[in-house]
Protein backbone atom coordinates (compact mmCIF):
# COMPACT_ATOMS: atom_id res chain seq x y z
CA UNK A 1 0.00 0.00 0.00
CA UNK A 2 1.20 3.60 -0.94
CA UNK A 3 1.93 5.60 1.71
CA UNK A 4 -0.89 8.25 0.11
CA UNK A 5 -3.35 5.77 -0.30
CA UNK A 6 -2.51 4.83 3.48
CA UNK A 7 -2.60 8.31 4.54
CA UNK A 8 -6.30 8.52 2.73
CA UNK A 9 -7.72 5.14 4.73
CA UNK A 10 -6.18 5.74 7.83
CA UNK A 11 -8.42 9.87 7.78
CA UNK A 12 -11.20 7.98 6.48
CA UNK A 13 -11.17 5.42 9.21
CA UNK A 14 -10.79 8.35 11.50
CA UNK A 15 -13.68 10.24 10.41
CA UNK A 16 -15.44 6.69 10.84
CA UNK A 17 -14.60 6.59 14.25
CA UNK A 18 -15.07 10.17 14.97
CA UNK A 19 -19.12 10.00 13.46
CA UNK A 20 -18.97 6.74 15.33
CA UNK A 21 -18.58 8.67 18.44
CA UNK A 22 -20.86 11.42 18.05
CA UNK A 23 -23.71 9.35 16.74
CA UNK A 24 -23.06 7.03 19.93
CA UNK A 25 -22.96 10.16 21.92
CA UNK A 26 -26.63 11.73 20.16
CA UNK A 27 -27.90 8.79 20.97
CA UNK A 28 -27.37 8.55 24.64
CA UNK A 29 -28.20 12.35 24.93
CA UNK A 30 -31.75 11.94 22.90
CA UNK A 31 -33.54 9.39 24.62
CA UNK A 32 -32.49 10.81 28.30
CA UNK A 33 -33.72 14.69 26.95
CA UNK A 34 -36.96 12.93 25.86
CA UNK A 35 -36.84 11.07 29.05
CA UNK A 36 -36.91 14.61 30.66
CA UNK A 37 -39.61 16.40 28.62
CA UNK A 38 -41.91 13.12 29.22
CA UNK A 39 -41.16 13.54 32.88
CA UNK A 40 -41.87 17.20 32.60
CA UNK A 41 -45.34 16.40 31.11
CA UNK A 42 -46.04 13.68 33.60
CA UNK A 43 -45.42 16.11 36.50
CA UNK A 44 -47.44 19.29 35.21
CA UNK A 45 -50.57 16.67 33.94
CA UNK A 46 -50.82 15.50 37.88
CA UNK A 47 -49.43 19.26 39.31
CA UNK A 48 -52.77 19.87 41.21
CA UNK A 49 -54.84 17.50 39.73
CA UNK A 50 -58.30 16.18 41.52
CA UNK A 51 -60.89 14.11 40.76
CA UNK A 52 -64.27 14.35 41.79
CA UNK A 53 -66.70 11.58 41.32
CA UNK A 54 -70.63 12.76 40.45
CA UNK A 55 -73.51 11.01 38.58
CA UNK A 56 -75.15 11.84 35.57
CA UNK A 57 -74.14 14.46 32.69
CA UNK A 58 -75.77 17.47 34.67
CA UNK A 59 -73.79 16.70 37.59
CA UNK A 60 -70.88 16.26 35.26
CA UNK A 61 -71.70 19.99 34.34
CA UNK A 62 -72.10 21.39 37.49
CA UNK A 63 -68.53 20.38 38.56
CA UNK A 64 -67.34 21.21 34.79
CA UNK A 65 -68.41 25.02 36.28
CA UNK A 66 -66.49 24.32 39.32
CA UNK A 67 -63.65 23.33 37.11
CA UNK A 68 -63.87 26.09 34.66
CA UNK A 69 -63.59 28.64 37.47
CA UNK A 70 -60.58 27.14 39.23
CA UNK A 71 -58.60 25.49 37.40
CA UNK A 72 -54.37 26.88 36.83
CA UNK A 73 -52.22 25.33 34.43
CA UNK A 74 -49.70 23.68 36.20
CA UNK A 75 -51.46 24.27 39.76
CA UNK A 76 -54.92 23.50 39.64
CA UNK A 77 -56.80 20.64 37.51
CA UNK A 78 -60.00 19.35 38.45
CA UNK A 79 -61.37 16.13 36.72
CA UNK A 80 -65.35 15.41 36.65
CA UNK A 81 -65.74 11.74 36.62
CA UNK A 82 -69.66 10.47 36.10
CA UNK A 83 -70.11 7.34 38.31
CA UNK A 84 -73.62 5.62 39.35
CA UNK A 85 -74.48 7.93 42.40
CA UNK A 86 -75.95 6.70 45.27
CA UNK A 87 -73.96 4.33 47.73
CA UNK A 88 -71.27 3.77 44.67
CA UNK A 89 -70.27 7.03 44.34
CA UNK A 90 -69.38 6.68 48.30
CA UNK A 91 -67.62 3.04 47.40
CA UNK A 92 -65.62 4.33 44.85
CA UNK A 93 -64.47 7.39 46.99
CA UNK A 94 -63.43 5.02 49.48
CA UNK A 95 -62.00 2.06 47.36
CA UNK A 96 -61.34 3.42 43.64
CA UNK A 97 -58.00 4.46 42.88
CA UNK A 98 -57.33 8.43 42.13
CA UNK A 99 -60.76 9.44 43.58
CA UNK A 100 -60.47 12.37 45.90
CA UNK A 101 -63.78 13.38 46.42
CA UNK A 102 -67.13 13.22 44.95
CA UNK A 103 -70.84 14.67 45.18
CA UNK A 104 -73.39 12.73 47.49
CA UNK A 105 -76.87 12.94 48.53
CA UNK A 106 -77.66 13.42 52.49
CA UNK A 107 -80.49 10.99 52.19
CA UNK A 108 -77.57 8.04 51.16
CA UNK A 109 -74.85 9.44 53.63
CA UNK A 110 -77.36 9.02 56.47
CA UNK A 111 -78.63 5.64 55.12
CA UNK A 112 -75.20 4.76 55.18
CA UNK A 113 -74.55 6.28 58.69
CA UNK A 114 -77.76 4.55 60.17
CA UNK A 115 -76.50 0.98 58.60
CA UNK A 116 -73.39 1.16 59.39
CA UNK A 117 -72.61 -0.26 55.64
CA UNK A 118 -68.98 1.11 55.93
CA UNK A 119 -68.75 0.55 59.48
CA UNK A 120 -68.47 4.48 60.84
CA UNK A 121 -68.16 5.66 57.54
CA UNK A 122 -68.35 9.09 59.31
CA UNK A 123 -64.88 8.48 60.46
CA UNK A 124 -63.68 7.93 56.97
CA UNK A 125 -65.51 10.62 54.79
CA UNK A 126 -65.74 14.81 56.03
CA UNK A 127 -67.95 16.81 54.43
CA UNK A 128 -66.53 19.86 52.79
CA UNK A 129 -69.62 21.75 51.67
CA UNK A 130 -73.38 21.69 50.78
CA UNK A 131 -73.84 22.48 47.13
CA UNK A 132 -77.09 22.65 45.74
CA UNK A 133 -80.46 21.18 46.02
CA UNK A 134 -81.50 18.24 43.36
CA UNK A 135 -85.36 17.87 42.03
CA UNK A 136 -87.55 14.73 42.67
CA UNK A 137 -89.21 14.91 38.85
CA UNK A 138 -92.05 12.39 38.07
CA UNK A 139 -93.17 12.16 34.67
CA UNK A 140 -96.15 10.52 33.31
CA UNK A 141 -98.58 10.61 30.26
CA UNK A 142 -101.13 13.10 30.41
CA UNK A 143 -104.04 10.99 31.50
CA UNK A 144 -102.52 10.66 34.83
CA UNK A 145 -103.10 13.15 37.14
CA UNK A 146 -102.16 12.12 40.52
CA UNK A 147 -99.58 10.27 42.17
CA UNK A 148 -101.89 7.49 43.14
CA UNK A 149 -102.88 6.81 39.29
CA UNK A 150 -99.57 4.84 39.21
CA UNK A 151 -100.88 2.20 41.61
CA UNK A 152 -99.71 -1.32 39.89
CA UNK A 153 -97.92 0.13 36.97
CA UNK A 154 -94.81 0.57 35.89
CA UNK A 155 -92.16 3.31 36.84
CA UNK A 156 -88.49 3.63 35.45
CA UNK A 157 -87.01 3.80 38.38
CA UNK A 158 -83.26 3.86 36.94
CA UNK A 159 -80.70 1.71 37.23
CA UNK A 160 -81.01 -1.34 39.85
CA UNK A 161 -78.79 -0.66 42.83
CA UNK A 162 -77.96 3.25 41.81
CA UNK A 163 -78.95 6.24 44.58
CA UNK A 164 -82.22 7.18 42.11
CA UNK A 165 -83.13 3.08 42.66
CA UNK A 166 -83.05 3.08 46.06
CA UNK A 167 -84.54 6.87 46.59
CA UNK A 168 -87.81 6.10 43.86
CA UNK A 169 -88.39 3.12 46.42
CA UNK A 170 -88.18 5.35 49.38
CA UNK A 171 -90.33 7.60 48.54
CA UNK A 172 -93.34 5.73 46.66
CA UNK A 173 -93.19 3.66 50.12
CA UNK A 174 -93.50 7.04 51.82
CA UNK A 175 -96.88 8.05 50.19
CA UNK A 176 -98.21 4.50 49.91
CA UNK A 177 -98.25 3.71 46.62
CA UNK A 178 -96.94 0.29 45.16
CA UNK A 179 -95.74 0.13 41.43
CA UNK A 180 -93.73 -2.44 39.61
CA UNK A 181 -89.82 -0.53 38.87
CA UNK A 182 -88.32 -1.07 35.91
CA UNK A 183 -84.92 -0.10 34.93
CA UNK A 184 -83.81 2.13 31.66
CA UNK A 185 -81.80 4.65 31.83
CA UNK A 186 -83.66 8.09 31.86
CA UNK A 187 -83.73 8.95 28.02
CA UNK A 188 -85.47 5.64 27.31
CA UNK A 189 -87.31 5.50 30.57
CA UNK A 190 -89.15 8.94 28.84
CA UNK A 191 -89.32 7.36 25.47
CA UNK A 192 -91.36 4.57 26.73
CA UNK A 193 -93.13 6.54 29.45
CA UNK A 194 -94.00 8.54 25.98
CA UNK A 195 -95.36 5.18 23.95
CA UNK A 196 -97.05 4.22 26.83
CA UNK A 197 -95.40 1.07 27.46
CA UNK A 198 -94.66 2.49 31.02
CA UNK A 199 -96.83 5.05 33.31
CA UNK A 200 -94.09 7.07 34.68
CA UNK A 201 -90.17 7.94 35.09
CA UNK A 202 -88.53 8.91 38.28
CA UNK A 203 -85.79 11.05 37.89
CA UNK A 204 -82.89 13.26 39.93
CA UNK A 205 -81.97 16.34 38.70
CA UNK A 206 -81.34 20.10 39.38
CA UNK A 207 -83.96 21.88 37.64
CA UNK A 208 -84.16 23.01 34.99
CA UNK A 209 -83.07 19.77 33.85
CA UNK A 210 -81.72 20.08 30.24
CA UNK A 211 -82.87 16.39 29.28
CA UNK A 212 -86.51 17.64 30.32
CA UNK A 213 -86.17 21.01 28.76
CA UNK A 214 -85.95 19.01 25.43
CA UNK A 215 -89.43 17.60 25.44
CA UNK A 216 -91.21 18.95 22.44
CA UNK A 217 -94.60 20.03 22.85
CA UNK A 218 -97.38 17.89 22.68
CA UNK A 219 -95.29 15.27 23.85
CA UNK A 220 -97.81 14.62 26.07
CA UNK A 221 -96.03 14.15 29.02
CA UNK A 222 -97.12 16.44 31.93
CA UNK A 223 -95.24 16.57 35.77
CA UNK A 224 -96.57 15.21 38.93
CA UNK A 225 -96.76 16.54 42.16
CA UNK A 226 -95.38 14.41 45.19
CA UNK A 227 -96.55 15.23 48.51
CA UNK A 228 -94.14 15.92 51.17
CA UNK A 229 -95.86 14.77 54.09
CA UNK A 230 -94.37 12.26 57.35
CA UNK A 231 -90.69 10.72 56.32
CA UNK A 232 -90.31 12.83 53.57
CA UNK A 233 -90.91 15.95 55.17
CA UNK A 234 -87.64 14.92 57.84
CA UNK A 235 -85.49 13.34 54.85
CA UNK A 236 -86.40 15.86 52.08
CA UNK A 237 -86.96 19.60 51.30
CA UNK A 238 -89.87 21.23 49.94
CA UNK A 239 -89.50 22.51 46.10
CA UNK A 240 -91.96 23.56 42.87
CA UNK A 241 -91.20 23.10 39.52
CA UNK A 242 -92.35 25.80 37.51
CA UNK A 243 -94.13 26.82 33.70
CA UNK A 244 -90.29 28.86 33.57
CA UNK A 245 -88.64 25.77 34.16
CA UNK A 246 -90.58 23.21 31.85
CA UNK A 247 -92.85 24.91 29.28
CA UNK A 248 -93.31 21.98 27.89
CA UNK A 249 -94.65 20.09 30.79
CA UNK A 250 -96.57 22.31 32.95
CA UNK A 251 -99.14 24.62 31.68
CA UNK A 252 -101.71 27.47 32.42
CA UNK A 253 -98.45 29.14 34.70
CA UNK A 254 -99.37 27.32 37.57
CA UNK A 255 -96.56 25.00 39.56
CA UNK A 256 -96.14 21.46 40.19
CA UNK A 257 -95.52 20.71 44.34
CA UNK A 258 -92.21 18.55 44.73
CA UNK A 259 -89.39 17.60 46.91
CA UNK A 260 -85.34 18.15 46.51
CA UNK A 261 -82.55 16.29 47.61
CA UNK A 262 -79.31 18.07 49.00
CA UNK A 263 -76.25 17.38 47.68
CA UNK A 264 -73.20 17.40 49.67
CA UNK A 265 -69.35 17.61 48.78
CA UNK A 266 -67.01 15.10 50.40
CA UNK A 267 -63.17 14.05 50.40
CA UNK A 268 -61.45 11.10 51.90
CA UNK A 269 -59.92 11.46 55.09
CA UNK A 270 -56.56 10.15 54.85
CA UNK A 271 -54.91 9.10 58.20
CA UNK A 272 -51.51 11.59 57.52
CA UNK A 273 -50.89 14.21 55.43
CA UNK A 274 -49.71 13.62 51.94
CA UNK A 275 -49.62 14.21 48.32
CA UNK A 276 -53.16 13.45 48.02
CA UNK A 277 -54.50 15.33 50.89
CA UNK A 278 -52.34 18.45 50.05
CA UNK A 279 -53.96 18.60 47.06
CA UNK A 280 -57.54 18.56 48.33
CA UNK A 281 -56.46 21.10 50.77
CA UNK A 282 -55.28 23.41 47.75
CA UNK A 283 -58.75 22.91 45.78
CA UNK A 284 -61.09 23.46 48.76
CA UNK A 285 -59.07 26.53 49.65
CA UNK A 286 -59.32 27.77 46.02
CA UNK A 287 -62.95 26.74 45.69
CA UNK A 288 -64.00 28.79 48.58
CA UNK A 289 -61.88 31.70 47.95
CA UNK A 290 -64.08 31.80 44.23
CA UNK A 291 -67.38 30.79 45.13
CA UNK A 292 -68.29 34.54 44.30
CA UNK A 293 -67.18 34.14 40.71
CA UNK A 294 -69.05 30.69 40.79
CA UNK A 295 -72.14 32.04 41.46
CA UNK A 296 -72.00 34.83 39.00
CA UNK A 297 -75.09 35.74 36.87
CA UNK A 298 -73.97 34.11 33.82
CA UNK A 299 -73.85 30.27 35.66
CA UNK A 300 -76.26 28.16 37.26
CA UNK A 301 -78.53 29.57 39.20
CA UNK A 302 -77.97 26.42 41.25
CA UNK A 303 -74.90 27.93 42.47
CA UNK A 304 -77.34 30.60 44.63
CA UNK A 305 -78.00 27.93 47.00
CA UNK A 306 -74.64 26.92 47.87
CA UNK A 307 -73.64 27.65 51.49
CA UNK A 308 -70.85 27.10 52.34
CA UNK A 309 -71.34 28.15 55.86
CA UNK A 310 -73.78 25.43 56.66
CA UNK A 311 -73.32 22.38 58.93
CA UNK A 312 -74.37 18.75 57.43
CA UNK A 313 -75.75 17.36 60.93
CA UNK A 314 -74.08 14.40 62.29
CA UNK A 315 -71.07 15.12 59.64
CA UNK A 316 -68.03 16.85 60.67
CA UNK A 317 -66.18 18.98 58.09
CA UNK A 318 -62.70 18.55 56.63
CA UNK A 319 -60.25 20.41 58.86
CA UNK A 320 -59.20 22.82 56.01
CA UNK A 321 -62.50 23.38 54.97
CA UNK A 322 -63.34 23.69 58.70
CA UNK A 323 -60.88 26.58 59.02
CA UNK A 324 -61.33 28.55 56.32
CA UNK A 325 -65.39 28.77 57.88
CA UNK A 326 -63.57 29.49 61.45
CA UNK A 327 -62.27 32.12 59.81
CA UNK A 328 -65.17 33.55 57.47
CA UNK A 329 -67.27 33.37 61.08
CA UNK A 330 -65.15 35.74 62.69
CA UNK A 331 -64.64 37.92 60.00
CA UNK A 332 -68.16 38.38 60.04
CA UNK A 333 -68.95 38.56 63.54
CA UNK A 334 -66.28 41.32 63.52
CA UNK A 335 -67.64 43.24 60.82
CA UNK A 336 -71.18 42.97 62.52
CA UNK A 337 -69.97 44.47 65.33
CA UNK A 338 -68.67 46.87 64.04
CA UNK A 339 -71.43 47.92 61.33
CA UNK A 340 -73.20 47.97 64.83
CA UNK A 341 -71.19 50.16 66.75
CA UNK A 342 -70.61 52.49 63.71
CA UNK A 343 -74.47 52.49 63.15
CA UNK A 344 -74.91 52.96 67.28
CA UNK A 345 -72.60 55.89 67.14
CA UNK A 346 -73.98 57.90 64.05
CA UNK A 347 -77.39 57.31 65.57
CA UNK A 348 -76.07 58.75 68.72
CA UNK A 349 -74.82 61.85 67.26
CA UNK A 350 -78.19 62.21 65.07
CA UNK A 351 -79.98 62.46 68.25
CA UNK A 352 -77.76 64.86 70.13
CA UNK A 353 -77.99 66.95 67.01
CA UNK A 354 -81.77 66.39 67.49
CA UNK A 355 -82.00 67.83 71.16
CA UNK A 356 -79.48 70.49 70.31
CA UNK A 357 -82.13 71.46 68.01
CA UNK A 358 -84.92 71.20 70.05
CA UNK A 359 -83.36 72.65 72.97
CA UNK A 360 -82.62 76.20 71.31
CA UNK A 361 -86.06 76.47 70.92
CA UNK A 362 -86.71 75.97 74.33
CA UNK A 363 -89.12 72.50 74.15
CA UNK A 364 -86.50 70.27 75.95
CA UNK A 365 -86.96 72.09 78.67
CA UNK A 366 -90.26 71.63 78.99
CA UNK A 367 -89.90 68.03 78.24
CA UNK A 368 -87.47 67.48 81.12
CA UNK A 369 -90.70 69.36 83.52
CA UNK A 370 -92.60 66.77 82.23
CA UNK A 371 -91.03 64.07 82.89
CA UNK A 372 -90.22 65.10 86.48
CA UNK A 373 -93.72 66.21 87.27
CA UNK A 374 -95.14 62.83 85.75
CA UNK A 375 -93.04 60.44 86.01
CA UNK A 376 -95.89 57.87 85.23
CA UNK A 377 -95.97 59.17 81.79
CA UNK A 378 -91.62 59.67 80.99
CA UNK A 379 -91.60 56.73 79.12
CA UNK A 380 -94.54 57.57 76.89
CA UNK A 381 -92.65 60.86 76.47
CA UNK A 382 -89.60 59.69 75.77
CA UNK A 383 -91.53 57.34 72.79
CA UNK A 384 -92.95 60.68 71.97
CA UNK A 385 -89.62 62.41 71.40
CA UNK A 386 -88.14 59.63 69.41
CA UNK A 387 -90.76 59.24 67.21
CA UNK A 388 -90.66 62.96 66.61
CA UNK A 389 -86.81 62.45 66.49
CA UNK A 390 -87.07 60.09 63.79
CA UNK A 391 -89.35 62.58 62.07
CA UNK A 392 -86.56 65.01 62.05
CA UNK A 393 -84.02 62.43 61.09
CA UNK A 394 -85.62 62.09 57.56
CA UNK A 395 -85.85 65.65 57.08
CA UNK A 396 -82.21 66.16 57.53
CA UNK A 397 -82.13 63.18 54.96
CA UNK A 398 -83.96 64.80 52.33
Amino acid sequence: MTCAKFRRTALTRSFAALFAVCFALLSLGLPAQGQQILEKARRDSNAGTVRIMTSGVEGARMIDEIAFTVNEPGKMRVLPMIGDGGVQNVNDILFLRGIDMGVVHHDTLALLRKEKTYGQIEKQLRFITKLFDEEIHLISGSAITDISQLSGRKVNFGKAGSGTFARAARIFNAVGVEVVPVNFDPTQGLEKVATGEIAAAFYVAAKPSPILQQIAAGSGLRLLSIPATGELETAYRRSTLSQNDYPNLISDSKSVDTIAVESVLVGYLWSSPNERSGKIANFVTAFFERIGEIQKPYRSAKWQEIDVLADVPGWRRLQIAQDWVSTRFAEKRRQDELLVASSTEALEEQFSNFLATIEQSGSIEQVIQEQVSQQPQSEEKMEDLFRDFLQWRNTQNQ
